[in-house]
């Protein structure tokens, strides 16, 4: 028998343990409650003691031999989730949690909700929350447009999209495998009065593009295509030039020839102080929306650290790692990044789609950085394993184009606060007619141009947008 401490004497808690005693072929035997009401200590539930509060866990977890510990609270603060999971953490235990918050309220729990810790819980600060009436009334009725939609921001956007009645939604993307998947899982989620259109294209193609637009007159654009991995990109200039920068022109431009009401690019924090080609072609994109913005057409970036659990992330390939015995790769113990759910990431793009202020970058509050090891180690533990032991892990030393630590803002830029708690902006430049023809040079010779000479250019050309930023900010304060 696997021996289990229940963390939530209320009725969720009351409800998991009827749920393990309807399935004894699970062998798990609750020894009984934690809860951190004073007024529960010492109550039995069906049984089963609450010994008390959160203070009790190590002792009863070395007293009665515990290997599991299941977290049954609705409404659990990020900081008690920590707690917990440094104390089981710490004793070797496995940890587990009724997911949804939702069937606990409606009194629906069942043995097979009870599942492994998620990514998201780790977080160390609670998710941002976002005025979905606000984005409903923006969203609703109006025909809409995604690029990249069958990545993992591209395809939640399309997902979260569809919830606030859309007339259209147009998605589009090169990757034809992708687009084959959403279009088939999409039928499951997308109201019957949202007209769904994938398309597959190339958002470098002009003239494809502009088709699609002029057939299909979308209002608004969320811009996600684009080429993410840093290392395996360091070697590949042109081809990520062509793709991030050049790509992102074609649907700028395309977008204000079709009389586009409000174009969102997605960015990240890789772009601020960009040491990666990836980081220098984004950050060029950022440049660009901001110049683009205006002449009817409202354009800004949104800009946010890692995602976890999507494609290609750290967080799914340690997954990948533990799940094949080992051993897990790090980089470096020194490295950290900020983290955010993929939900938080979509729902941060559409609520910045639905603010009047064109050309900004759109940030939001992440808290502090998460230290990779940890968030390895975390992931071992909560697979029940112990990292070192069960699982090696490995360090590979830092990449190409890494850096140990990333940024969310310029510095000596003012920051400002949005109309939306956790959302803040970043002024970005207005217009810069040197910035467009070092950007329109570069793309002229491509091909003329060795890999290391394409870095360079681009380097120049975030060199530019910086100086730019800083006249700026220098007008602003009259410091300068």
């Amino acid at each position: 028998m696997r021996r289990a401490l229940i963390c939530g004497a209320g009725e969720a808690g009351s409800m998991v343990l009827e749920e393990i005693l309807k399935h004894p072929e699970e062998r798990i035997e609750v020894v009984g409650f934690i809860d951190d009401d004073p007024g529960k200590a010492g109550v039995s539930i069906h049984g089963k003691i609450v010994f008390g509060g959160r203070s009790k866990l190590s002792e009863c977890i070395e007293q009665y031999m515990i290997r599991e510990v299941i977290i049954a609270m609705p409404s659990i603060p990020k900081v008690v989730i920590r707690d917990i999971v440094r104390i089981c953490k710490a004793k070797k235990v496995k940890l587990l949690i009724v997911p949804s918050t939702m069937e606990i309220i409606e009194g629906v729990v069942h043995f097979d909700q009870i599942k492994k810790l998620g990514l998201s819980d780790l977080l160390e600060r609670e998710e941002v929350s976002i005025d979905t009436e606000e984005i409903r009334r923006y969203i609703g009725g109006r025909k809409i447009l995604v690029s990249g939609a069958a990545g993992s921001i591209g395809s939640q956007l399309i997902r979260d999209l569809s919830g606030y009645g859309p007339n259209v939604l147009v998605a589009v993307d090169l990757n034809e495998n992708g687009l084959f998947y959403l279009s088939r899982d999409v039928k499951a989620f997308i109201h019957e009065k949202t007209g769904f259109i994938p398309c597959v294209a190339d958002i470098k193609n002009r003239r494809i593009i502009d088709e699609i637009f002029s057939r299909y007159r979308p209002d608004i654009v969320f811009h996600a295509a684009a080429y993410k991995h840093v290392p395996l990109m360091e070697s590949h200039e042109r081809m990520i030039f062509l793709n991030n920068v050049v790509g992102t022109r074609t649907m700028l431009e395309v977008s204000r020839n079709n009389g586009i009401e409000k174009f969102i690019m997605i960015s990240t924090d890789k772009a601020v102080h960009p040491v990666s080609v990836m980081g220098k072609t984004k950050r060029i994109c950022e440049l660009m929306t901001g110049i683009f913005s205006g002449n009817g057409m409202h354009s800004c970036s949104v800009r946010f650290g890692n995602v976890l659990g999507s494609n290609g992330s750290v967080s799914t390939v340690f997954q990948e790692q533990i799940a094949k015995g080992g051993p897990v790769t790090i980089t470096s113990p020194y490295m950290e990044r900020y983290f955010m759910t993929v939900r938080e990431a979509t729902s941060l793009v559409m609520q910045a789609a639905t603010n009047g202020t064109a050309g900004n970058i759109y940030i939001l509050d992440m808290g502090r950085p998460i230290k990779i090891k940890d968030l390895a180690e975390n992931l071992i533990i909560l697979s029940g394993l112990t990292p070192y032991e069960d699982i090696p892990v490995l360090y590979t030393g830092i990449r190409a184009g890494e850096k140990y630590s990333e940024e969310l803002y310029h510095r000596d830029v003012e920051i400002l606060p949005s109309t939306h708690p956790g959302i803040f902006i970043e002024k970005n430049v207005a217009s810069n007619p040197l910035l467009m023809k070092m950007i329109d040079e570069l793309a002229e010779h491509i091909y003329d141009l060795t890999e290391d000479e394409i870095g360079e250019r681009m380097g120049a050309v975030v060199a530019e947008g910086h100086s730019s930023l800083m006249k700026i900010c220098c007008n602003v304060s009259k410091n300068c």
